[in-house]
């Protein structure tokens, strides 16, 4: 095992953000061969004593970021006795490592796992209870690593369209939590007020909104996903939805951003029978709403 962890500090360093695709190309199909580096990986992760476990999550995040490879990976930490949930275990225990490792990147693994239906499956166990442990770090303010993972991975949920309205619902209450990041410190009237879920209500004026670009659009695109179904439809017009990202659109500066809020907006502000149908996904609508969802699914089917 010793070295194990001498060759994953080495690799980390080809695989951080600003090193060149063809050098974290290389370093990927190095440690996408040998399944034993794979699983001392894990193992690092695993061991509240190591050293090196943040260079493994770098690792363990960079393997599964392509979609090729996740179903690989899952397979692998399956079989290596490593469930997701140990896995989850270890990323909510904030200090589960002994050596200041803050395992940050489990974030954009959870993420990148979310793209495979497997991993879904479990995430959205009505059982165990697992997205309601993800929700907390859409607010974690002291890394943007953990936060845009977490938002990534409650995106990836939101595809599920049989799960919304459990999504929605007081045993989760996913949407407080998607909006929270987007709203500021406006006021609202008070008939308006009484809409907004009670997270969202009397904001203080140091309320600010997130920060990074990508994971705005993120949270919009999780609930453009919501907004696939009639009865999930209802929950967010009810909701108050309309008016935090009212706010939200004048403050907004990014393209992208703006054209995903535009695009929830003109949903929410349609009635039913403008819309005229229930699941927005599964039947024959108007372009600019069913161009929407499909461009949405084909951008998480290339991820």
């Amino acid at each position: 095992m010793g070295s194990n962890v001498k060759e994953l500090n080495e690799v980390a360093i080809f695989l951080r953000s600003d090193s060149r695709i063809d050098v974290k190309k290389i370093s990927l199909q190095y440690v996408l061969g040998p399944s034993d580096i794979i699983v001392a990986v894990l193992s690092q992760i695993l061991d509240a004593e190591s050293a090196v476990a943040d260079p493994s999550c770098i690792i363990l995040s960079n393997l599964t970021r392509y979609r090729a490879n996740v179903e690989q990976v899952v397979q692998l930490m399956e079989a290596s006795g490593v469930p997701v949930d140990r896995i989850v275990t270890v990323f909510t225990n904030q200090t589960y490592n002994k050596k200041g490792a803050n395992l940050h990147y489990l974030g954009p693994v959870f993420s990148n796992l979310s793209q495979s239906p497997t991993v879904r499956r479990y995430l959205l166990d009505r059982e165990r209870c697992v997205i309601q442990r993800f929700l907390p770090f859409t607010e974690y303010e002291a890394s943007v690593v953990r936060r845009g993972g977490i938002v990534g991975a409650l995106r990836n949920c939101c595809f599920d369209v049989d799960s919304h309205e459990w999504l929605l619902s007081p045993a989760v209450d996913i949407l407080p939590h998607l909006l929270l990041p987007l709203a500021g410190p406006e006021e609202f009237p008070d008939d308006e007020m009484e809409k907004l879920p009670p997270d969202l209500q009397y904001l203080p004026e140091s309320k600010a909104r997130e920060v990074d670009a990508d994971i705005r659009c993120m949270l919009l695109e999780a609930l453009t996903q919501l907004c696939a179904t009639r009865a999930a439809r209802e929950i967010m017009r009810n909701s108050g939805v309309y008016l935090i990202l009212r706010e939200y659109h004048k403050w907004e500066t990014d393209r992208k951003a703006l054209l995903v809020c535009e695009d929830i907006v003109n949903i929410l502000i349609r009635t039913e029978d403008e819309i005229g149908e229930d699941n927005l996904k599964n039947v024959e609508v108007p372009p600019d709403l069913s161009e929407k969802f499909q461009k949405m699914d084909e951008d998480f089917i290339k991820d």
